[in-house]
């Protein structure tokens, strides 16, 4: 412990102009070079601290027309303008201007993303749903085959106290027991399925990296998925409806879907650019999602493959029906 009086001595040699390193060979006699250094640095932390207190901006009042100037500036505004911009444009201290948003009610809230849609293409999408739908009976629905493929995308978790190797030395512990490899992005998979009024398909799991065209999405998707149609379903009667994806609008994709299910709907007559006429889009895949969510971290994709499965299996009959029901109004 240094005492009062040598610490003043040590903080008048570095205000008269001396480094750290002088000053601990003079003092070396009375006290260690890692106390000098310690006693310097609170001297200039507490010196900074000084010099921000006498350059922080004078007391300012503000006005109403000011005020009113803030709130137009970070809620009217079509420029991004944050309190501290705020404060510098005006000269202001930040925490005034906080303190005056705080009275009109004004709280910062974290930005959400979403697809920004102009108004004129969200009119174009209703009107060609609202077309489609009128080519549509209402006795048909129980006929309704609904498919599509989502991206689902969890943060992968390392827990090393989990993860551990055994030997006499860690130096004579071999490599590639010894080391993980830890990777920097997120695990994901792309995830098949389909939906009727009565059931759903089974869920196909492939995993981030597939790349998926005409021929993969025949062989890995529709085939396995008709394989698992149950067996009351007649392939003949059933009305079969995928999006305008590439690989759905294939030639080869679509003498595939001909011969194997009559009644299906071909790429000609589906509307471009319309999620709002797939349950999938615009209700189910958001419930599996909000089902994932519960398992926290998944460690491999062999697990999140199971969780995808169970999520799947756990969504009610009940919602997929409404979600199908509410399709036709």
């Amino acid at each position: 412990m240094i005492s009062d009086e040598l610490r003043k001595l040590i903080v008048a040699q570095l205000r008269a102009g001396r480094s750290t390193t002088e000053v601990a060979d003079f003092f070396k006699t009375s006290c260690g070079r890692r106390t000098v250094f310690r006693v310097a640095k609170d001297f200039r932390v507490g010196a900074e601290i000084k010099q921000k207190a006498a350059q922080k901006r004078p007391v300012k009042k503000v006005t109403p027309k000011m005020a009113a100037r803030m709130l137009r500036l970070l809620t009217i505004a079509r420029k991004h303008y944050s309190y501290r911009l705020v404060a510098r444009m005006m000269d202001l201290d930040e925490s005034t201007v906080r303190y005056h948003m705080n009275k009109k009610g004004i709280k910062g809230y974290k930005k959400v993303r979403r697809n920004l849609i102009p108004e004129a293409q969200k009119e174009t999408r209703r009107i060609c749903c609202m077309e489609f739908r009128k080519t549509i009976r209402r006795i048909d629905i129980p006929d309704f085959l609904f498919v599509d493929e989502c991206y689902v995308t969890v943060k992968k978790h390392f827990n090393h106290q989990n993860e551990r190797c055994y030997g006499k030395d860690f130096k004579l512990i071999r490599t590639w027991k010894k080391f993980r490899a830890f990777p920097k992005t997120p695990l994901s998979a792309m995830v098949f399925a389909g939906v009727f009024r009565d059931g759903r398909t089974n869920l196909v799991v492939l995993p981030a990296g597939f790349r998926i065209n005409q021929y993969t999405y025949r062989e890995k998707c529709l085939k396995p998925m008709l394989k698992g149609l149950p067996g009351h379903m007649d392939k003949a009667k059933i009305k079969f409806y995928q999006d305008k994806a590439p690989c759905h609008a294939a030639d080869s994709v679509q003498e595939f879907l001909e011969e194997k299910l009559p009644s299906f709907i071909p790429n000609c007559n589906i509307p471009p650019n319309s999620p709002d006429l797939n349950p999938l889009d615009y209700c189910i895949w958001n419930m599996m999602k909000e089902k994932l969510d519960k398992h926290g971290h998944v460690s491999n994709f062999a697990k999140l493959k199971r969780h995808l499965v169970a999520a799947w299996k756990e969504i009610p009959q009940e919602a997929i029906q409404a979600s199908i029901d509410v399709w036709l109004p």
